[in-house]
């Protein structure tokens, strides 16, 4: 194989390993979640180790752990689930320049119009 088409396969690889993210960076943390509709309030969460989600409207300091809210990392994308699964968001790096502290929402049930996580706690 010539030397610039390895470059070329090895940057790829580089940047697609890059941007999945890993369940064990993100055990314990804490996030602010905002939804491009202004109906809809910012939501502090933080990310437990049993997979549940602790969540307040208030402060990321206030979360509080609900059984029926969880989150998983599927296909190296974070999946917030709400209410047992009848909300979802699935969530990827904004992209190298925003570092990993952003994640923007994909496929999201309860904020269609774009969701971001920015990270506030460990």
């Amino acid at each position: 194989m010539p030397r610039p088409a390895l470059a070329l396969l090895l940057g790829l690889a580089a940047c697609a390993g890059a941007a999945r993210l890993d369940r064990a960076d993100l055990v314990g943390t804490t996030w602010r979640e905002t939804c491009a509709d202004p109906e809809i309030v910012d939501a502090y969460v933080r990310l437990d180790a049993d997979g549940g989600v602790a969540w307040s409207y208030e402060r990321p300091d206030s979360v509080r752990a609900e059984r029926v809210h969880t989150w998983a990392v599927e296909d190296g994308a974070l999946v917030l689930r709400w209410n047992e699964g009848g909300a979802a968001t699935r969530y990827v790096r904004a992209g190298r320049e925003a570092g990993p502290g952003r994640l923007v929402g994909r496929e999201s049930t309860l904020c269609p119009d774009g969701a971001v996580l920015e990270r506030v706690g460990p």
